[in-house]
């Protein structure tokens, strides 16, 4: 099985990190943090934590920008492949070994899907109902929950991906190049945590995203 690095892009996460990283280091060491120009105590938290690498950006750049940042240095350090994790503890690192599998297997670029219950608040699930609905006609491709960030891939499916999205978003662009280019991807269920209703994505957000779908179809025609 070849070498993999877990980036976790981090913006204002000071209540999190530290549990989050520390669940992580369970099943990796090689473990790279983007801090995004957090504004809060998140940066002190990170530098004080062994054993992993931090990469403080003086300016918030957005997740897209920081995923980026994380993935190509851990390809500079001879990754084989990256595993995306958000940094608010809502995505269970007990799934970091069956994400290594899959890629070890040949596979490039392989999908975190969440069972999207009640926990969920309604207007994240109508969003996400709407949004796979437009992907599936648009892109001919259908994922359930279109905005779980926990994702991976090999080298080479990061160079098919090359997203443009700075901020939150990346992840339906991603979609829209898999279906736009029909890159083939495996899915992997993982667990639903939800702790914060209204943190970092509001029902404006989703909007401006599913407006973002026909231009992800028609960029490159």
């Amino acid at each position: 099985m070849g070498k993999y690095y877990v980036v976790v892009p981090a913006y204002n996460e000071a209540r999190q990190i530290h549990r989050c990283i520390e669940h992580i280091l369970e099943h990796t060491k090689n473990v790279i943090v983007v801090d995004d120009g957090s504004t809060d105590k998140t940066g002190t938290i990170l530098d004080l934590i062994g054993g992993i690498t931090v990469i403080h950006l003086k300016h918030n750049a957005g997740k897209g920008h920081a995923m980026k940042i994380g993935a190509k240095e851990a390809f500079r350090r001879g990754a084989a492949g990256v595993i995306f994790l958000d940094a608010d503890n809502q995505h269970h690192p007990k799934h970091i070994p069956e994400f290594m599998r899959l890629l070890g297997r040949g596979n490039d670029i392989v999908i975190g899907v969440r069972i999207l219950k009640a926990a969920i608040p309604w207007h994240r699930k109508l969003g996400n109902f709407i949004m796979a609905g437009l992907m599936h006609l648009l892109f001919h491709i259908y994922i359930p929950d279109m905005m779980c960030g926990y994702r991976a891939f090999t080298k080479k499916g990061f160079a098919k991906l090359e997203w443009q999205t700075s901020n939150y978003g990346v992840e339906i662009e991603m979609l829209a190049i898999i279906g736009r280019k029909k890159l083939s991807f495996k899915t992997i269920v993982v667990d639903t945590i939800y702790l914060d209703k209204y943190k970092g994505f509001s029902v404006w957000d989703g909007i401006k995203i599913m407006l973002s779908l026909p231009y992800y179809k028609w960029r490159t025609l």
